[in-house]
């Protein structure tokens, strides 16, 4: 209402101060033509002979029919006698007064009709705007700002717009991210009890003595070690997760040979799919393949890769197939595997946070937390890198990193 009302008082006193100044000015003029009729007067008064000149009444100027004429005399100080024309002077001030007045009075109620108009139609936008600000305050983003005008507020009540749409996509992605921390939470608490009720177990079991030889003591241990690196993976990943959402994840890049690098992995992580009866195929293109890398977080990513590859790709035996090679300013791996790949629709989702294919709980493929492959893609673009993901003879992963230009000198 400060607006309507500031407005309103403005144009209206910006108008009445135009009328009174030139109601002023036009007076002025005024009051100067008559004082000059004046002096015509008097000095045609002066220049008739005695005889000639009227005695009593006053002095005034009329216009003939060719020049002025002079029909009074200057007797005395207000000559404004009854019965008699005033001076034409004096008619025309107060002509000017009237007509100025009621002029003023006119346009004072044409501006009032126009300035309602035209405030009606310049706070339309604004009260949209408080309207729709109301809405968002109450949690409703689903209505839009309808206003078509073509003028400034167009723009405002478009990005408002815009605006409401993004906070209902956030809306709608943080409901989907609150319910996908719950699934995450319930499901690692059920991922944990397996392994935890077998540890328990098989320690309950070389407590009571049911395993009484060294072999069968040394199974049950076994079987308990592995059980426990299980829970420990789960809780590892629970743990990236939340230095990942914290963006407390350093990198600590070093200098090293890609190649080299991918070869170790492949000697530490070929045994174990040897006791399976696969095995990891390398293929490193000549050269060297300098780069800039976390050795820890980039191990992750390939071990990432692989545990991937165990769980969904449903091969036996399991081949892995790594290859090196450099792309103009990058150096390339290629990671693939001989699986059943995943269908066209799931490729999108593969990277996306508490993301899970249909099979991901399948007993036989064990349970997944949906942050694998979401690590491996924060892993690799936090160092600057890019990763693919098509089906290609089963699940086939490209990975790009950044070449290091090598010193010289």
């Amino acid at each position: 209402m400060r607006i309507r009302r500031h407005l309103f008082f403005y144009n209206t006193i910006s108008v009445l101060v135009a009328l009174v100044a030139m109601l002023a000015v036009n007076g002025a003029a005024t009051h100067a033509i008559g004082r000059h009729y004046q002096r015509q007067a008097e000095e045609m008064f002066r220049e008739l002979p005695p005889d000639r000149r009227p005695e009593g009444g006053a002095l005034w100027l009329q216009r003939g029919e060719s020049e002025l004429e002079l029909v009074g005399t200057v007797a005395q100080p207000h000559p404004w006698e009854a019965g008699r024309p005033r001076p034409q002077s004096e008619v025309l001030l107060l002509s000017l007064l009237l007509s100025g007045g009621a002029a003023i009075v006119v346009i004072l109620l044409l501006n009032t009709l126009f300035t309602r108009y035209q405030l009606k139609k310049l706070l339309q936008p604004v009260n949209a705007l408080i309207w729709a600000a109301g809405r968002i305050e109450a949690g409703d983003f689903t209505q839009a700002i309808d206003y078509r005008g073509r003028d400034e507020f167009a723009p405002v009540c478009a990005a408002f717009n815009r605006m409401q749409e993004h906070l209902l996509a956030e809306q709608e992605k943080n409901a989907a991210y609150e319910q996908a921390r719950t699934d995450l939470v319930a499901g690692i608490s059920h991922d944990l009890r397996t392994p935890l009720t077998s540890v328990k177990g098989y320690i309950k079991g070389l407590r009571d003595g049911v395993a009484q030889t060294p072999e069968r003591q040394r199974q049950y241990l076994d079987i308990a070690y592995r059980k426990a690196c299980d829970m420990d993976v789960l809780l590892q990943r629970l743990f990236y997760f939340s230095r990942l959402e914290t963006g407390s994840l350093p990198l600590f890049p070093q200098s090293a040979d890609l190649g080299g690098f991918v070869a170790l992995f492949q000697a530490e992580a070929g045994p174990e799919l040897e006791q399976t009866g696969g095995h990891i195929a390398l293929t490193l293109s000549p050269g060297p393949h300098p780069v800039s890398i976390d050795p820890e977080q980039m191990y992750r990513v390939l071990n990432n890769l692989k545990d991937n590859a165990l769980r969904y790709a449903e091969a036996a035996p399991l081949v892995i197939s790594l290859a090196v090679e450099s792309r103009n300013d990058w150096e390339c791996i290629r990671f693939s595997d001989n699986g059943q790949g995943v269908s066209e629709e799931d490729l999108p989702h593969l990277f996306d946070q508490f993301w899970r294919a249909d099979q991901a709980r399948s007993p036989q493929n064990g349970e997944g937390t949906g942050l694998g492959l979401y690590i491996v893609k924060y892993i690799i673009e936090a160092h600057g890198g890019t990763i693919h993901a098509e089906n290609n003879g089963g699940l086939a992963f490209t990975i790009l990193l950044p070449r290091k230009e090598e010193d010289h000198g």
